[in-house]
């Protein structure tokens, strides 16, 4: 196990899953709605207590309330926060997330009205006792200084900079780390058209250092000093559930595998692994259970909005009523609210396509399509129980993790 001290900002994410990005000027409904720890470091070094590690937070919060649910959420993932730095003014730093149900991918918006992390601050941390130091590349002034004190206090324990956004002066900064994670946001802001010519550009202003630079769906490329740039292809999974901290995540496997003593080929091939391992889930909980594949529900060819489709389930009490609606597809447990039994106990599910309905065959009881609700019969008011799924690329429809 190895203490590692990472150095960055500490986000309250609000996460809306959607069902699709929505449109300009459309008004949509959220799926769902919760609220996280977040930012790049915090994830990280979540990921990294779940491999085995001891990790400490240095940050800023503010003293409004939304501080001390931040806080809370940090010691509920076992992040040590002792080394915060507090403020009466300003607000936390706040992240809207829109996850986007169909695809996994995420769109988010942040908010910030806070201080950064003080450069005094850092230097009163007893920054040796810790076996590994990771930095958000932010903050640029104070950041120049903190790193000039790491390495000079530091004897051996290696120092990592996550270059996510270009910002004036960060280039500077590169010879002072010894490990560097680049987004591909950084890379197509400053003109590269992949992670291989930005990486090659880069070994000239840090050829001490350790090179990586992740690209979504194109994996990820990393260089060694003297040696040339390689290709990591990203891992195949059956379906993305939720991209948000993919990368935080793949950034932790690769210092995890560092601290082991492997190669940094193995390291990047590590990351990329616990990444894809991250997408198949909502959330950052539990990365290193083993997800069992799922099997389909149904195809999406074989759903219409002229009848229903009903469907077993082994992982529900009930089988699963599917039908489409405009351009979704809803799904439902099979089971009405009056009496308990299957909608198609008696004979088929009848559709009104106008009246946009269902009915159950048992007692006439007609439930709207679109939400489930009883509008007509004895349950009247009563709603059928939604069933949350998703739909991969080739039209496969999945309960949803």
């Amino acid at each position: 196990m190895a203490k590692i001290l990472g150095i960055g900002n500490a986000v309250l994410d609000i996460i809306l899953k959607t069902d699709h990005y929505p449109h300009e000027d459309e008004e949509l409904r959220a799926l769902s709605r919760h609220h996280q720890v977040g930012g790049n470091v915090c994830n990280s070094l979540y990921v990294l207590n779940q491999l085995g590690h001891e990790s400490s937070l240095m940050t800023t919060l503010g003293g409004d309330q939304s501080s001390k649910q931040l806080l809370n959420g940090l010691q509920e993932r076992r992040i040590q926060t002792e080394h915060i730095q507090r403020f009466i003014q300003g607000q936390t730093p706040t992240s809207y997330v829109l996850l986007n149900e169909a695809s996994g991918s995420r769109t988010i918006t942040h908010y910030r009205d806070l201080p950064e992390l003080s450069f005094d601050f850092f230097a009163k941390v007893e920054i040796e006792q810790y076996d590994w130091l990771h930095f958000e590349g932010r903050n640029i002034d104070n950041l120049s200084g903190m790193l000039n004190i790491a390495k000079t206090f530091l004897s051996h324990q290696p120092i990592s900079l996550e270059v996510e956004k270009p910002r004036d002066g960060i280039e500077a900064l590169l010879p002072q780390a010894n490990v560097i994670f680049f987004s591909h946001h950084y890379a197509k802001a400053k003109g590269y058209a992949n992670g291989r010519t930005l990486l090659e550009a880069m070994r000239e202003k840090a050829p001490q250092a350790h090179l990586i630079c992740t690209w979504g769906t194109e994996g990820a490329w990393y260089a060694s000093p003297d040696k040339p740039v390689q290709h990591q292809p990203i891992e195949t999974i059956p379906q993305a559930i939720d991209t948000l901290g993919a990368g935080d995540t793949f950034n932790a496997g690769v210092i995890d595998s560092l601290l082991n003593g492997k190669t940094l080929s193995e390291a990047v091939h590590a990351g990329s692994r616990l990444a894809a391992r991250k997408c198949r889930q909502t959330g950052l909980d539990n990365l290193m259970t083993e997800i069992k594949d799922k099997r389909p529900l149904a195809n999406i060819k074989q759903v219409t909005n002229a009848k229903t489709l009903v469907v077993p389930c082994d992982e529900l009490p009930h089988s699963v009523v599917l039908i489409k609606y405009e351009d979704s597809i809803k799904a439902y447990e099979n089971n009405c609210p009056h009496q308990d039994v299957p909608l198609n106990e008696a004979y088929k599910i009848d559709v009104n396509p106008f009246d946009k309905t269902m009915k159950c065959s048992v007692h006439d009881a007609f439930f709207n399509i679109e939400d489930g609700l009883c509008v007509e019969g004895p349950c009247i008011n009563d709603e059928l129980t939604a069933v949350a799924i998703e739909i991969d690329e080739q039209g496969d429809i999945y309960l949803a993790q």
